[in-house]
């Protein structure tokens, strides 16, 4: 399917391509995504790049839009809190923006 509003939600028993950690989900359903939403999940994707390529004040800003359409998104304050320390204290050049938690 090329139409790029339109997307798949799966709720069943499945794994994620990358991490293999299983999801909880268990139907598949199409649903149709409004204009809106569409811009504001482009918003998200482009803070992440902005993020991974250094460019902290642009991912706050990015990041800053995003939650004012999705408030609760816990993801994009999280990145949006390290985007602000970074703007301060920069990570030093060997960072690959790969976050090690050292606590649970």
């Amino acid at each position: 399917m090329t139409d790029p509003s339109w997307r798949v939600v799966v709720t069943g028993p499945a794994r994620r391509q990358f991490d293999r950690l299983p999801i909880s989900v268990s139907a598949a359903v199409l649903e149709t995504l409004d204009a809106e939403l569409l811009r504001h999940l482009e918003t998200y994707e482009d803070a992440f790049q902005k993020f991974r390529a250094r460019h902290f004040p642009a991912a706050k800003i990015l990041l800053s839009q995003f939650l004012e359409f999705y408030p609760n998104d816990h993801l994009a304050k999280m990145y949006l809190d390290r985007a602000l320390e970074y703007e301060e204290a920069p990570p030093d050049a060997a960072w690959n923006a790969v976050e090690v938690f050292k606590k649970k």
